[in-house]
């Protein structure tokens, strides 16, 4: 029984240990999410944590999100991706998507949240969510198929690599550039939260009444 209650100031230290680990940059934070179509908990994080914090922030929020995280780039040159090939031609239709949208967070994530609910579109091989977000399915079916055309590849490896070598998991969540394993796991599980807590040291945003 004693043993119980060596262990529970611990856990309650780690639960704690990033209630204001991250800040806001100029009234803002930057979420940046590296993932890879296929990866479960990827497809928890988008609907249950990113989507439900961004209707409620959205206004002080910069999104980045990228399809890279355990991609790898052969000697060839050709990619090998997590969760196989269709895993490699569903991260290129989000880049090529993304690109697209790059000028609107809000489209950016609604198309995101499309991907990531089931049947998970783009890893089933359908056009169906980027033709939603009013990317034309011919430029899209073109983009994917002509990687060699652009540098969107390139783009995702430089920034998708040296996260999730550090924080070794997927999404690989990012705070205003800073890769901090520490804050990745704090936003992974209560992302509302630390986006809150970040608001409200901040008197400029106004925000308050933030809850663990």
């Amino acid at each position: 029984m004693a043993a119980r209650y060596i262990f529970v100031p611990i856990l309650i230290s780690l639960a704690f240990s990033c209630v204001n680990c991250v800040q806001t940059v100029n009234g803002r934070v930057k979420i940046f999410v590296g993932l890879t179509a296929g990866c479960s908990d990827a497809r928890n994080f988008i609907p249950n944590q990113l989507v439900p914090t961004y209707a409620q922030y959205g206004q002080f929020l910069d999104l980045e999100f990228v399809p890279w995280a355990r991609t790898r780039r052969l000697e060839d040159g050709s990619l090998s991706c997590q969760f196989g090939v269709p895993d490699c031609w569903a991260n290129r239709l989000l880049r090529c998507t993304l690109d697209h949208l790059k000028a609107n967070n809000t489209a950016q994530l609604e198309y995101m949240a499309c991907e990531y609910r089931a049947p998970f579109p783009a890893f089933s091989g359908s056009f169906q969510c980027a033709t939603n977000a009013g990317y034309g399915l011919t430029q899209a079916d073109f983009c994917v198929n002509n990687p060699q055309l652009d540098t969107l590849d390139e783009e995702a490896e430089a920034k998708g690599t040296g996260p999730i070598q550090t924080i070794n998991f997927v999404p690989s969540i990012v705070f205003n550039d800073d890769i901090d394993v520490d804050a990745h796991w704090q936003g992974f599980s209560r992302l509302s939260s630390v986006v809150c807590f970040a608001l409200a040291d901040d008197p400029t945003t106004g925000v308050l009444g933030c809850q663990i």
